[in-house]
């Protein structure tokens, strides 16, 4: 059964969708340069949801004769967004397509990998590398009541490494999902991981051989565009997600604080978070959402103001909006649902010097070895890894592992800044029950933070 007699079957409903989705994927895992596990992954299968008088309903299968729809939500959807489909196709292209290359290659690929990095010239000791490949490729074709169709196609790379040093009685774990994108092998061509990673680790051994103490107390602090990318993705991204404001997510994955935010302004002038699916190439690259809504940039905080949430068909009618195309499932058996895609802070107009050359005495955090962050999104912790003083506005000696803790309503009001440089990193983000892992790309450029307390370890 094709997706057009599926909807035929089932036209009785107010709304419907019904979806084919499938994913292929290729991983590589290795330790120490070792090939520990070669895995080939290929699952497909048909949705359909559906809604009509206050009740939504959804049911999957891999035998699209079997499908009968289920109610899942029995209250609360009194009504739903009628925008108009966007029928239309999008696609990400390979320029070096994962075939173009074999297997062995890739695996002699991440093995070099290592043996450069062990024989970096280091007081520290690498005691352990892993590195996780992954090449993988989303497919999905979505039809809707009226016959109007959805398909997208977009093929993915990530890799996940984590190193442990060791130098005397101080041992660190570096790891990070940082690498992710969409396209073909050009990305690897492209991120010179060889580089990076020596780079890393030169940088956690000026740590752990010259790192000093640091000062307990209010100070300013410049936070690079990774851990700015952690605060846009966890402090605002989720808590801005309408689902979540409504409650239909606190018993898996929390609260928002803005149900009991008492006015529009949140963070300074200077701050402004956006969401934006349609940043090419990227890890969270869609143009229609999964319930044929167009995507767009989304100003989740506006020059420091509360702007507009994530919404859907679903929850848009309970603030009196219109979906703005934040629909997605992770895969054949699950429901859409509000998902973050690019989340980032809006870069400034000033070099990374100018940034800091008025900072008199400050840290900057450079990446993280730990964040935290409470159900509400309020309450958050960093603890640096790659961390400096800064002073008379040049930074100077390595930090051990300085801790940045506050409230998301005391962090974005003391943004004074930003420079121009826009990063992105990648990730997995997770919420729902059954959980789902959408890719992601978090960033930003690097903020300045007033007068906020750093703590000792």
């Amino acid at each position: 059964m094709d997706l057009e007699n599926l909807v035929k079957k089932f036209d009785s409903y107010k709304y419907l969708e019904a979806r084919y989705h499938k994913n292929d994927s290729t991983s590589i895992f290795l330790m120490n340069g070792q090939l520990l596990g070669l895995t080939k992954e290929s699952y497909s299968g048909y949705s359909l949801r559906a809604y009509d008088r206050g009740i939504l309903y959804f049911s999957s299968s891999s035998d699209p004769e079997s499908l009968k729809l289920n109610a899942v939500e029995s209250k609360g959807w009194e009504e739903f967004g009628n925008e108009k489909v966007d029928a239309g196709k999008y696609e990400v292209k390979q320029v070096k397509p994962f075939d173009s290359t074999p297997i062995d290659e890739k695996i002699k690929y991440f093995k070099d990998i290592y043996n450069r990095l062990k024989a970096l010239d280091i007081k520290s000791k690498l005691v352990n590398f892993n590195i996780w490949y992954s090449e993988s490729t989303e497919e999905k074709r979505i039809m809707f009541r009226d016959g109007s169709a959805v398909e997208g196609l977009v093929p993915r790379i990530g890799i996940y490494y984590s190193l442990v040093l060791q130098y005397q009685d101080r041992t660190v774990t570096v790891f990070s999902d940082e690498f992710g994108a969409s396209g073909g092998l050009e990305l690897l061509d492209s991120w010179k991981i060889g580089d990076k990673l020596e780079e890393k680790m030169r940088e956690v051994d000026k740590v752990l051989t010259r790192g000093k103490p640091v000062k307990d107390g209010k100070t300013d602090v410049i936070l690079s565009s990774m851990l700015a990318g952690i605060m846009a993705h966890e402090s605002v991204g989720h808590p801005f997600e309408a689902d979540r404001v409504l409650g239909r997510e606190g018993a898996q994955a929390g609260l928002s604080y803005l149900k009991d935010l008492k006015t529009k302004r949140i963070g300074s002038e200077a701050v402004s978070v956006i969401d934006d699916p349609t940043v090419q190439n990227s890890n969270g690259f869609f143009t229609i959402d999964d319930e044929g809504v167009k995507a767009r940039a989304k100003y989740l905080i506006k020059d420091g103001e509360v702007n507009e949430l994530l919404q859907d068909r679903f929850s848009s009618p309970k603030f009196n909006v219109e979906s703005n195309g934040s629909a997605r499932a992770m895969s054949y058996n699950r429901e859409p649902i509000i998902r973050m895609s690019n989340t980032f802070f809006k870069p400034g107009n000033m070099s990374f010097e100018e940034l800091i050359e008025d900072v008199k005495d400050g840290v900057y955090f450079k990446s993280y070895m730990e964040w935290n962050i409470d159900d509400m999104r309020l309450g958050e912790r960093y603890v640096g890894l790659e961390a400096y003083e800064i002073k008379n506005g040049e930074l100077g000696d390595p930090l051990l592992f300085p801790v940045l803790e506050g409230k998301t309503t005391e962090f974005l009001p003391a943004v004074d800044a930003a420079d121009k440089e826009l990063k992105f990193y990648a990730g997995i983000c997770g919420k729902g029950d059954p959980d789902q892992g959408i890719p992601v790309w978090l960033g930003g450029p690097d903020l300045r933070l007033r007068n906020v307390r750093v703590k000792v370890m």
